[in-house]
Parts: C-alpha cells; structure tokens; sequence
C-alpha cells in the first residue's frame, strides 16, 4: 500500500480530527477520545524522562518502539493500549510512513476483511520543529482488558492436554488469515490472544506493522504462517498435537485430495524449520 492509500484508510475510519497543538496531530475515532490523548501524550513525555507513573504498565520497550498500557477510570473502557513509534534520526522523520501510519492502516485494513484485531482508538503524529513527525503513535483496545492473554502465556500455566485444547482454537485464525490474502509475516505465541475461560471466544492477532495483503488467498503463505507459529509454540505441545492441528487447518480452507495435502505438508516442514529474516518473509506470496 502507498502511503496515500494508508492515509485514505485512516481518514476514512477515524473521522474527527484534533490537534492539541500546532505539533500535536490526532485521527480519532470520536471527540470523546480527546481527554485520553492528552494523557498518552503526557504518558510519553514521562517516559522518555524515565518517570513512569503509578497507571502506566510498560509492555515492550526499546530505542525506537514502546507499548504500554494506561488505565483510564475515567472512560467506559477503563484501560488501553498505547504503542509509540520514535523516530530518533532524520533518515526515519522522512520515512515515518513506515511505522505508525503503516501498522494503523494495516490493523484498519484486517479488521475490514474481517481479521479480528484490537480496535483502533486513534492514530497520532508528534512533530518537531520542523514540521517532521519524530513520534508516531496509535491508541489501541485493550484486549487483556477484555479477558484475553497471549496463546504462549495461556500454554506455560496448563497440562499437556489442556495446551493442545489450547492450540487446536487457534485453527480458524489460520482459515481467516487464507481467506483474506493477508501474509501477517510473524504470526507467533505472543501475538495470538485468546480467552482462557471461554472456550468459543474469537481468537484475535496482534502486531501488523509489517503485513501485507494480497487479492486472492495463498496456500503458500498459509503454510509459512502456519509453520512459523508452530515453531513458537513446539516447546508446550507435542508433534503429535501440530500434526493434527495442521490436519485441521487444511479441513478449513477445503484441502482435500491427498497429493494437495502431502505438498503442502512438505512446505509447512520447509517453514517449520526456517529461520527466515524479515524480508524473506515479508517476500512469500
């Protein structure tokens, strides 16, 4: 997607425009996000000094990305999730299309296909004095809010047969995934959220900075995926339990002939195995 393309995706979903400040730009999803972005922005601002306040949780941090969740009693929703995109030098200022707009449109687009993904709140740029974007950042539903955690944490705290119950719901995510021609390049154990206590919920998946999506659905991304995701749940459960789950997955996009079925096998083992860089996999289409 050109990154006009990805600007008409969020405009077209997030509707009212707000700006804090001449530096401060927001795409929201209603006006009644606007106290929740002042925080954010404050959030930011006392972690960058390293003063993190009691109603932040840092998720995930690095040089250039941080999660954290922030409780918000003051809303319906109580909490969300923030994820913030520094950019540190001015080779990423000129690219900032490539971090926040890019995972904000994504989420948008696989929710659209019908991909469940957390809901898009807000979607935010920060700019410098120059007029650059130098923080990008996007307000998300928090889905461990909602009674979700990922299928890794879910599979550490259970018994052998309890995690292939575990890992077998996760099949229609996969027939989604085929369905919609999306190739989300690290479907993993941290980025698949389900329920722990209600076994019909939807599974949902996290993380599409780096998706791409395709018109018509591939067996061969498909069996990446699947292999990919495998692999980072192989030490919870047995091969017996990925044979049949793979087995299951087939059944869901209509595999039926034996000959389809062991090619397919045989691509799955391929990427089973692999350790493939981003670009590689971002290229398997």
């Amino acid at each position: 997607m050109f990154s006009l393309n990805k600007r008409r995706i969020i405009t077209s979903a997030l509707k009212f425009r707000h700006g804090d400040s001449r530096r401060v730009k927001w795409w929201l999803k209603d006006e009644s996000l606007i106290p929740v972005t002042q925080s954010v922005v404050a959030a930011i601002r006392d972690i960058t000094k390293q003063d993190v306040r009691p109603n932040i949780k840092i998720i995930k941090q690095n040089e250039r990305k941080t999660v954290f969740r922030m409780e918000y009693p003051q809303d319906a929703r109580q909490s969300f999730i923030a994820k913030v995109f520094f950019l540190n030098s001015v080779k990423h200022r000129f690219k900032y299309y490539k971090y926040g707009l890019d995972e904000t449109a994504n989420l948008l687009r696989a929710r659209n296909r019908g991909i469940n993904t957390p809901e898009v709140y807000g979607y935010g740029n920060i700019h410098d004095m120059f007029g650059l974007v130098k923080t990008s950042v996007i307000i998300l539903e928090d889905l461990q809010g909602q009674g979700l955690s990922p299928i890794g944490v879910l599979m550490r705290t259970k018994s052998e047969d309890e995690r292939s119950e575990v890992f077998m719901r996760s099949v229609s995510l996969f027939a989604k995934l085929y369905e919609t021609g999306c190739n989300h390049i690290d479907v993993n154990s941290g980025a698949v959220m389900l329920s722990e206590d209600h076994l019909d919920s939807e599974v949902y998946l996290l993380d599409f900075q780096h998706a791409k999506f395709y018109s018509t659905p591939s067996s061969e991304i498909l069996m990446f995926e699947a292999g990919h995701f495998a692999r980072s749940c192989c030490n919870w459960i047995s091969a017996e339990t990925i044979n049949k789950w793979l087995a299951k997955v087939l059944d869901a996009i209509e595999i039926r002939d034996n000959v389809s079925r062991e090619k397919l096998i045989e691509r799955f083992d391929y990427y089973f195995a692999a350790q493939l860089s981003r670009k590689a996999r971002k290229k398997i289409s």
